[in-house]
């Protein structure tokens, strides 16, 4: 896909400040790994999803532009939806092919932005890691260059709005090794249905290490050391 010249929409520039300032006024992030992130370069940041502010908090703590996916269904909320546009959101359709929506990712990868997105799809009702779509490996595929890192979200389930400034919500962000994946060097587009799901639990296994053993869920078993289609930079 050509690298062509970004541009950020207005919106990002204003709702952005605001993001910022009610994450501020309502709760306390901790940001733990933040210098794993790489300054340059396509980048794809997943998360485990156990809360709708999960992808708010990533997005608008990051000092790099980034491009979260959202479910289409927020579109159509009343106030969010039309913030959400402002702010530039990808909307994807869940249980299906969103050709439209992985276009538009496979744009952001190339403009040299990174993509935020949640592995399972859905937010965990549970709050423990479960088996993540083969989705995430869909879009890096296309995206060979670009770098991958897993962000452990915790503490969101417990934000209630409150009287600002008196009881901010914790919440602890963290950031794991960035790494590539060892696609097929010739043409990453053919890799096989078995690697991507390989692929997919080998990202997740990096995903679950930095979480709570409690919240490890189907992924607590699985071994970070087994590194056999990714390489840390």
């Amino acid at each position: 896909m050509a690298k062509r010249r970004r541009r950020i929409p207005p919106g990002r520039y204003f709702w952005g400040l605001v993001l910022r300032f009610l994450i501020w006024l309502f709760v306390r992030v901790e940001m733990r790994g933040l210098e794993n992130l790489p300054r340059r370069g396509p980048g794809i940041i997943y998360y485990n999803h156990i809360h709708w502010l999960d992808p708010v908090l990533i997005s608008g703590k990051l000092s790099r532009y980034n491009v979260p996916l959202t479910k289409i269904e927020a579109a159509s909320w009343p106030v969010v939806g039309f913030l959400l546009k402002g702010y530039h959101v990808i909307f994807i359709r869940r249980g299906t092919v969103d050709r439209r929506a992985l276009t538009a990712t496979w744009q952001v990868l190339a403009d040299g932005d990174i993509s935020v997105i949640s592995p399972e799809g859905t937010r965990s009702p549970d709050g423990t890691l479960k088996l993540a779509k083969e989705g995430l490996a869909f879009v890096g595929r296309r995206a060979a260059d670009a770098w991958w890192i897993p962000c452990a979200v915790t503490g969101t389930p417990k934000f209630r709005f409150s009287i600002p400034l008196i009881k901010r919500t914790p919440v602890t962000l963290t950031f794991g090794r960035p790494f590539r994946v060892r696609w097929p060097e010739a043409q990453p587009e053919s890799a096989s249905r078995e690697m991507m799901r390989a692929v997919t639990d080998e990202a997740m296994a990096q995903l679950a290490a930095l979480l709570p053993a409690h919240m490890r869920g189907d992924y607590a078993d699985a071994d970070p050391s087994r590194q056999q289609w990714i390489e840390f930079l």
